[in-house]
């Protein structure tokens, strides 16, 4: 029975650590990915994952985007295309622009400067998922703005990753480029025929009752295959979870089938995930002698301003406050899975050396960590900020004496 004393340790530290944070006012995410770096094979080895954890860790993953998704209809986002197109164009082109020179001017050449291009653009929205709900900013204009503009800069940059790819190991066939918008149109016709399908798959639910969880596996197997779809066709899952998400919203009208999906999911497979990223972050990449520094902090420092800097010029140019724009800012941080994605395919290809493995890997753990702390504290602020009742003047009687 030694297989499940990893899941053991790992709801251990969901459990412990999450309650020992909270009580220091610490984002429940930055507790987690603490806890995994405490209890995994960088601190003090008392688990290492396997194929089973791992796999685990992917579903939880997708669970995150999906619940992103959920909460994020495609009905309400009427209003906001130009909004979100705005800052998506701010947050994904200029930081992509700043990763190139940045990394051109500490002397590589431009393929591994596109690369990092690449890197810059993505970010990695789905650690904040859980601060935007504890401040129910998820539902409320800024949250779908920001969420909806990382997730189409990062499934830009996932696309362009396999592309460039495809270039660097050969010519790439005009097939193999012509599958991404063919891909695109087919995910239209499922956002038309899921609902259908659903509608007549549980139309006797009403009728017979839903004892064996009918409703709930058709959304589990409408989940899945949409991320078996853009596994074949080389796209990323944490973008078929939040299409799933989006295409279900609309349909989900049961309070009850949503309450079983998020206990799922933050009961158990979300914060697998999170413990997994941090057992698998290794802080001894910051020790390995002064030019890994400096790159690291060079690509830290230029990453960070960049998004922060473009996510706050951007929610000004939308109409947004000045602390909505730098909860924008803030929230476009992250990094994690698409950048590990780039390092390691990279470092494997021969096109990132092991100084810039170590910033990669040094930016989502700097990244991972401020960026849930600063949403927290601004998010906190947006959340409590209410305008100030006014005090009714009265009216001078007009009235004869």
């Amino acid at each position: 029975m030694q297989e499940f004393f990893p899941i053991f340790i790992i709801m251990l530290v969901a459990v412990v650590f999450s309650q020992l944070f909270m009580r220091m006012k610490v984002p429940w995410v930055v507790a987690l990915i603490f806890g995994g770096i405490i209890v995994g094979p960088n601190g003090i080895d008392w688990f290492h994952t396997d194929n089973t954890i791992n796999f685990f860790a992917e579903i939880g993953l997708v669970m995150l985007m999906f619940m992103a998704g959920v909460e994020s209809k495609l009905s309400d986002m009427q209003g906001l295309k130009k909004r979100i197109a705005i800052v998506a164009l701010l947050i994904g082109v200029i930081p992509t622009m700043v990763g190139i020179a940045v990394t051109t001017a500490l002397g590589y050449d431009w393929t591994t400067s596109l690369l990092m291009g690449i890197v810059f653009m993505s970010s990695a929205i789905a650690l904040l998922i859980p601060s935007f709900e504890q401040h129910n900013i998820i539902n409320s204009d800024i949250g779908k703005v920001v969420i909806a503009a990382a997730i189409i800069i990062d499934a830009i940059s996932l696309i362009l990753l396999s592309v460039f790819l495809q270039f660097v190991n050969g010519t790439p066939t005009v097939g193999s480029i012509l599958i991404y918008p063919a891909a695109l149109a087919l995910l239209g016709v499922f956002a038309w025929i899921i609902p259908k399908i659903r509608w007549i798959a549980l139309s006797d639910i009403k009728k017979t009752g839903d004892i064996f969880e009918k409703e709930l596996r058709f959304t589990l197997l409408t989940l899945i295959s949409l991320v078996v779809f853009f596994e074949f066709v080389g796209l990323h899952a944490i973008i078929a979870g939040f299409f799933a998400g989006m295409i279900l919203s609309k349909s989900m009208e049961s309070t009850l089938l949503h309450a079983k999906l998020h206990a799922i999911s933050y009961g158990f497979f979300i914060p697998v995930f999170f413990v997994v990223v941090g057992s698998n972050t290794d802080l001894s990449v910051f020790t390995e002698g002064l030019r890994p520094l400096l790159v690291t902090f060079a690509i830290v420092s230029s990453f960070v301003i960049s998004k922060f800097v473009t996510g706050w010029v951007g929610g000004r140019l939308t109409g947004f406050d000045s602390r909505s724009s730098a909860f924008i800012g803030a929230s476009v941080i992250p990094q994690l899975s698409t950048a590990l994605v780039v390092a390691f395919l990279g470092f494997g290809e021969g096109l990132l050396t092991q100084e810039l493995l170590s910033a990669i890997i040094g930016l989502t753990i700097v990244t991972s960590i401020l960026s849930p702390i600063l949403v927290n504290i601004i998010g906190r602020k947006i959340v409590t900020q209410k305008p100030k009742p006014s005090i009714p003047v009265e009216e001078p009687s007009t009235a004869a004496n």
